[in-house]
């Protein structure tokens, strides 16, 4: 096939990755430019630019969808197909006209479910047990398209995001090579969308980040998983912010408060949530690296009756009736 993939980030990565171990390699590469990241904020590739540089394929760092140099792409002879993944950037009408019903967009979602985004997060956050990946045709709305093939999946209770992308990058590489083909010598027809089954994924706001601990257990613990293992889940303590990297859930209460800390054997972690406990198993206190809940506790020694908040001013409490 002589396709063009326009992505930029890590589902993007992951889906290029294995449609290449597949066999197919597309003509070019089309990414966004190199943006300063890590210490020292040094300019970098995207996933995607830098997997396709590697492969030694030719590579576009473009600053947008409007940037001429996409068109000269897209309008080479013999193209028969744009495979489009977590670009980043919404592509305007004209372009799409370039080569009609040719830009693909390979979503991790069951459209029309979790349109926009953040799909496999907003998933995870309202504990959806399913899940799957869409190949669809690229209209000028936000992943209205009509559906050429799905692939649904059940999401794994303890998953986290990471791990989710990349189960569905695979089984999003799965439709390429086994539908595409289908879809572009006409053997596949696409379907219009269910517009009343419709629902978005908005991007994460500040105040998702953040935990509360009057939410049942299962509820913090599907917000965790849902921000690891990169953006963390906040809580306050000690009058510092603390991340929760991962948790397990618990089968039964031991009557602990929202927020109220435990140790058992000096190694596992509890704390109490409006309905049910949690163990924590990985944590960041702030200014250091991740460690489990045991190297917390030796390191940290917290007290009975201490709390996590959900802001600094709670997480003062403690210290200022220890007079600290």
């Amino acid at each position: 096939m002589n396709i063009v993939f326009l992505g930029s980030g890590g589902f993007a990565r992951e889906l290029l990755g294995s449609v290449m171990k597949s066999g197919l390699r597309p003509r070019a590469v089309i990414s966004g430019e190199d943006r300063p990241a890590g210490r020292g904020l040094r300019k970098r590739p995207t996933p995607v630019a830098s997997l396709a540089e590697t492969g030694g394929l030719e590579v576009h760092k473009l600053g947008g969808p409007r940037d001429r140099a996409l068109r000269e792409v897209i309008s080479r002879p013999g193209l028969q197909a744009v495979l489009v993944a977590d670009y980043g950037h919404l592509i305007p009408g004209d372009v799409l006209r370039i080569l009609p019903q040719r830009f693909l967009n390979v979503h991790p979602s069951l459209l029309p479910r979790y349109r926009g985004a953040a799909p496999i997060r907003r998933a995870l956050l309202e504990g959806a047990e399913t899940t799957g990946v869409s190949l669809m045709v690229m209209e000028e709305g936000l992943d209205t398209g009509p559906v050429i093939a799905r692939e649904e999946t059940p999401v794994l209770p303890d998953e986290d995001a990471l791990a989710l992308r990349n189960r569905l990058a695979l089984l999003g590489a799965s439709l390429v090579v086994d539908r595409l083909p289908l879809y572009l010598d006409g053997e596949l027809a696409a379907e219009p969308q269910d517009e009343s089954s419709a629902t978005y994924a908005a991007p994460l706001r500040k105040e998702d980040l953040r935990i509360d601990w009057t939410l049942p257990a299962v509820s913090v613990h599907n917000q965790v998983r849902a921000l690891a293992p990169d953006l963390g889940a906040w809580t306050c303590w000690r009058g510092k912010r603390i991340k929760v990297f991962r948790t397990r859930l618990l089968p039964e209460a031991r009557g602990l408060r929202a927020g109220e800390l435990r140790s058992i054997d000096a190694r596992r972690l509890v704390i109490g949530t409006g309905e049910g406990d949690l163990e924590l198993l990985v944590v960041q206190p702030e200014g250091r690296k991740k460690m489990t809940a045991a190297e917390f506790l030796r390191g940290y020694r917290p007290e009975s009756g201490e709390t996590f908040s959900m802001d600094e001013k709670g997480a003062l409490d403690f210290r200022a009736r220890k007079g600290g």
